[in-house]
C-alpha cells in the first residue's frame, strides 16, 4: 500500500471505473486478466509498481475526469477484503474529487448534445467569466445569452442555491436548475424546471423525451367566470372532496399559472427538456421572480408580466419591518404572535400567483364604431366576436373551424 496517499471512501471506490492507457481500454478488476487480451500478469505488474513507480506514471487514470472534466487524474489500486478497487490519486489534505452519479453525468451529456445539435455551443464543467462560478453545462445562446444548466439530483439547502444563483446572475448567466424531487427545497427558490427521475440509460438516448413537469408558467387574464379564459378562481382553493367545483368570483384577474394547470393544457405533447433549453438559449423563454418565487415564462408573456408587476409595485405599500410590541419583554406569552411562524409551510411549486385583480364592472366592454357593445364569441374563447355566423350568432371564423374539426374528429373516432 502507498503510505503517502489518501484513498477514496468505500462507496466511491465501488463505482469508480479505471482506464489503462497502454491498453487503451477500461479495466475489469473482477476478471483475472482485467479484461485485457493476454493480461493474466497485468495485475501483478501493476502491484509491483507500488513504492517504485510514481502514481502518475503507472498508466491508470480516471475516464470520467478525462471525458467530463478534460483532466488527466491518475489512479492507483486499493484492496478491500481481497477485492481490488481503483482510487483517485491525492495526497492527505488535498480536496476530494467531485463524484457525480451516472444520472447526473447523463443529464449534462444529454443537454450538451441537444444544444449542440440545435446550433448552440455547449461546454461541460465550464468556469464563468469571473473564474469563481463553475457551470455543469455552459450554453452560448443567441444575442449574448449565456445559459447555465444545473441538474440538482441531491439535496442542497435553498440558502446555498440562492448564493450560487446570485453569483451566476451577477456574472450575466441565466441558470436553469433541474430538480426531480417535487419537494426539493430549491423549487421556486431559484429559476427551475422539474423533470421525472429517469435512469441514465434512458436519459442518454436522445430520442427519449424528458418531460417538463413544473417551473414553466404562462399568464392568463380575463373575467373569472365559467365562460372565461381562467381555469379556476385564484382565490378559491382547490377542494379535493369536490374536484368538479371550479368556483368563480366574477372579477377580472391576471395570473401566473403553471402550464399544466392552465386552461389550454391538454395533458399530452407538452414541453420537453430539450425544447425548453433550446428556446431559453434562443431567448424565447425568460426567467422571472415574483414575490420571491422563481420560474420561466414564454417571451411573448414577458411584456404582460412586466406591465402587471410594475403596476402592482407602484401601488404597494411597504409593511413595517419591526413588529409592534415591547421587544424588551422577554416573556413569550406577552410577546406578539409571529405570523411567519404560525403560518403553515406552503409548497413552493405548482401554484398560481395573482399579478393583478379588479372588480368586473371596471372592465370596459368592447364597442364598435357606432358605440354598440360587441358580443363575445359564442364558442367561449372569451374574446369579442368578429362576425355573425350562419345561425345569426356572434363568432370567429377560426373558432368555428376549430369546433367543426373537433366534431369531425369525434365522429371519425366513433
Amino acid at each position: 500500500m502507498d503510505d503517502d496517499l489518501e484513498p477514496d471512501s468505500d462507496e466511491e471506490l465501488f463505482r469508480n471505473p479505471v482506464y489503462y492507457e497502454p491498453a487503451g481500454r477500461n479495466l475489469d478488476l473482477s476478471r483475472p486478466d482485467l479484461g485485457v487480451p493476454q493480461g493474466q500478469g497485468l495485475l501483478d505488474a501493476l502491484l509491483h509498481m507500488r513504492g517504485r513507480v510514481p502514481v502518475e506514471h503507472r498508466g491508470l487514470i480516471c475516464p470520467d475526469c478525462r471525458d467530463i472534466r478534460g483532466r488527466r487524474v491518475p489512479m492507483y489500486l486499493v484492496e478491500r477484503d481481497g477485492v481490488w478497487f481503483p482510487s483517485h490519486y491525492r495526497k492527505p489534505g488535498e480536496k476530494r474529487i467531485s463524484h457525480e452519479s451516472d444520472e447526473h453525468l447523463a443529464r449534462k451529456e444529454r443537454v450538451a448534445k441537444d444544444s449542440e445539435d440545435h446550433g448552440f455551443r455547449a461546454d461541460i464543467e465550464s468556469s464563468a467569466a469571473d473564474g469563481h462560478a463553475r457551470l455543469d453545462v455552459r450554453i452560448t445562446g443567441a444575442n449574448g445569452i449565456v445559459l447555465g444548466y444545473e441538474p440538482q439530483l441531491s439535496e442542497l439547502t435553498a440558502r446555498k442555491m440562492r448564493a450560487r444563483e446570485g453569483s451566476r446572475r451577477r456574472g450575466g448567466i441565466q441558470s436553469v436548475w433541474d430538480f426531480t424531487d417535487p419537494d426539493h427545497s430549491g423549487i421556486g427558490a431559484v429559476p427551475y424546471v422539474r423533470t421525472p427521475n429517469l435512469p441514465a440509460s434512458v436519459i442518454r438516448v436522445q430520442k427519449n423525451p424528458i418531460a417538463i413537469r413544473d417551473g414553466n408558467f404562462v399568464i392568463e387574464e380575463g373575467q373569472c367566470n365559467q365562460r372565461g379564459p381562467l381555469a379556476r378562481c385564484p382565490y378559491r382553493p382547490y377542494d379535493p372532496e369536490n374536484p368538479t367545483d371550479a368556483g368563480y368570483c366574477g372579477d377580472w384577474h391576471r395570473v401566473l399559472v403553471p402550464v399544466h394547470q392552465s386552461r389550454t393544457f391538454e395533458g399530452k405533447g407538452g414541453l420537453t427538456l430539450t425544447q425548453f433549453i433550446v428556446e431559453a438559449a434562443a431567448g424565447e423563454r425568460v426567467p422571472f421572480q415574483h414575490d420571491g418565487h422563481h420560474g420561466w415564462l414564454p417571451s411573448q408573456h414577458w411584456q404582460k408580466y412586466q406591465e402587471a408587476n410594475e403596476a402592482a409595485l407602484d401601488g404597494k405599500e411597504r409593511s413595517p419591518s419591526v413588529r409592534s410590541g415591547d421587544r424588551r419583554d422577554r416573556c413569550t406569552e406577552d410577546r406578539p404572535a409571529s405570523e411567519v411562524r404560525a403560518a403553515p409551510k406552503e409548497r413552493r411549486g405548482s401554484r398560481t400567483m395573482v399579478l393583478e385583480s379588479r372588480a368586473a364592472q371596471e372592465v370596459e366592454a368592447p364597442v364598435d364604431a357606432s358605440g354598440r357593445r360587441i358580443p363575445l364569441c359564442r364558442f367561449d374563447c372569451g374574446l369579442p366576436a368578429s362576425l355573425t355566423g350562419p345561425e345569426g350568432l356572434p363568432e370567429h371564423y377560426s373558432c368555428r373551424r376549430k369546433s367543426e374539426d373537433k366534431q369531425s374528429g369525434a365522429g371519425t373516432a366513433a
